[in-house]
């Protein structure tokens, strides 16, 4: 359980890129990893989930950023926290800065992590909740809730119609992660408040999941999302709102997408401990998240910048989870779900088995 936990972690932080065009040992590099390039210059390290993701921060923050610094970059797509958890105890870090999903880098993680300077890193500019003593968001996304226009000719208005068979039969498309917003969407759906989320009541998500056990399709990629939302296998799907977008807008399925009850989540940018380019990673992470810069990434993503006062590009904006706070949405308490994810696993597997 342990290892299906940490794959479906790691393809969660993929799944936020549109397309899985990047693999998990793709790379993009100037030089080599961690080595100092003197002059007070490093090449700095930097990880993330890979997919159209990877290469957007490639183009709109890495090379940017070695332009205007004078220090270089190495890009590889694939998060492992495993790995990086071995790379901190046995003292051989060549990660520099990692962009790791949404449970990753809380106070649970503080022991392979060094603490953000804030005194580099604009913190009073981060959207509140979105950064903390070892991460700061990069960008904001989603789930949310889609449906295929072919099977439902009346969008639905949030997750109580999800869970609504006989008003909107067909099969329902559900993360196979306990951590992925499941137990989220089964308590909106019965009428839960958005901001009385947490802590979760477990017994209470399950009594609703029952109700459409039956029509569950589990998925473990946002490929796999895709596929099932745009082939109409599924009616309705809970999906990360970037791989949504995807089959609407780019591959033109018959797909769209509601906001309201969406789940608000972020992916991440820490520093291991041990690095040997703490002074970069830091000056690289306070630039990735400026003003200036943060927006950039909407600009082929529906990524909502994480930097309040950053201006996401205004062709993206009705597609962007912040664009809609005026409906109601949640926001997902990363802290209490590392501190209970044993628990959220034990309880969501006996569930699956039931």
């Amino acid at each position: 359980m342990i290892r299906k936990r940490a794959v479906l972690a790691a393809a969660a932080v993929v799944a936020l890129s549109l397309t899985a065009c990047g693999g998990a040992s793709s790379t993009t590099a100037t030089g080599s990893a961690a080595a100092a390039s003197g002059g007070g210059k490093a090449t700095v390290a930097w990880v993330d989930g890979g997919g159209a993701y990877h290469d957007a921060v490639v183009e709109q923050i890495l090379k940017p950023w070695q332009q205007e610094s004078g220090n270089k970059f190495v890009a590889e797509a694939g998060t492992d926290n495993a790995k990086l958890r071995a790379m901190v105890e046995s003292n051989r870090v060549i990660w520099d800065v990692y962009n790791g999903d949404n449970t990753w880098g809380t106070d649970s993680d503080g022991q392979w992590l060094t603490p953000l300077d804030y005194s580099v890193i604009p913190q009073s500019e981060i959207s509140d909740g979105f950064s903390s003593k070892y991460r700061v968001a990069n960008m904001i996304y989603s789930m949310q809730l889609a449906y295929n226009t072919d099977k439902v000719k009346q969008a639905p208005a949030g997750w109580a119609d999800f869970f609504d068979l006989k008003k909107f039969p067909g099969k329902r498309g559900v993360m196979d992660y306990s951590a992925g917003g499941i137990f989220e969407i089964a308590l909106l759906a019965d009428g839960v408040a958005p901001d009385k989320l947490y802590p979760l009541d477990l017994d209470r998500a399950i009594r609703k999941l029952d109700t459409i056990k039956s029509q569950l399709v589990f998925w473990q990629s946002g490929a796999q999302s895709e596929d099932l939302i745009g082939s109409g296998e599924v009616s309705m799907s809970m999906m990360y709102n970037s791989r949504a977008y995807d089959a609407k807008v780019v591959l033109k399925k018959p797909v769209d997408y509601v906001f309201d009850g969406q789940i608000l989540a972020a992916a991440y940018l820490t520093v291991p401990k041990g690095t040997k380019n703490k002074k970069q990673a830091m000056e690289l992470i306070a630039y990735a998240v400026s003003k200036g810069v943060n927006g950039k990434l909407s600009s082929s993503l529906p990524l909502a910048p994480s930097n309040k006062n950053s201006t996401p590009d205004p062709k993206m904006a009705k597609d962007l989870p912040t664009s809609h706070l005026s409906q109601p949405h949640a926001v997902t308490d990363d802290q209490w779900i590392a501190q209970n994810s044993k628990t959220l696993e034990s309880r969501f597997q006996a569930w699956k088995t039931s």
